[in-house]
């Protein structure tokens, strides 16, 4: 993990930090676990909403989400350009829908429902 001098941003592309100003980025140990293990642990079996930002590492996270076993009503994924197909890839896979309404508003973030609930049963 790379962390510049002003705490506010971290990533494991130094490149990144740097293009996002990061002054004096220093290299840091951290321990990794997958989104399963997270939620296994805690007990947790059912997410409404899943919120993903983690500068440029979202498709490392949602290959260590079972998103079929979980099935979140709402997903929010940062979405650089970078790494926007591999998320538009994997939510497509698992019949998840872009909800373009929230564009407008958001151009940094994408949001996800299941294809079936975009028809028949809309989100607000």
């Amino acid at each position: 993990m790379f962390v510049p001098s002003n705490d506010l941003i971290a990533s494991a592309d130094r490149e990144f930090i740097e293009s996002e100003g990061g002054a004096d980025v220093q290299p840091m140990k951290v321990n990794t676990t997958t989104l399963d293990d997270i939620l296994e642990r805690n007990a947790i079996t059912r997410i409404d909403f899943l919120s993903l930002d983690v500068e440029l590492h979202e498709p490392m996270v949602l290959k260590g989400f079972s998103i079929d076993r979980f099935q979140p009503r709402l997903a929010c994924v940062e979405s650089h350009l970078e790494v926007r197909q591999q998320i538009l890839d994997y939510f497509a896979a698992h019949n998840y829908v872009l909800v373009g309404k929230y564009l407008r508003a958001d151009t940094e973030n994408m949001w996800f429902t299941v294809r079936s609930r975009s028809v028949h049963n809309p989100l607000p």
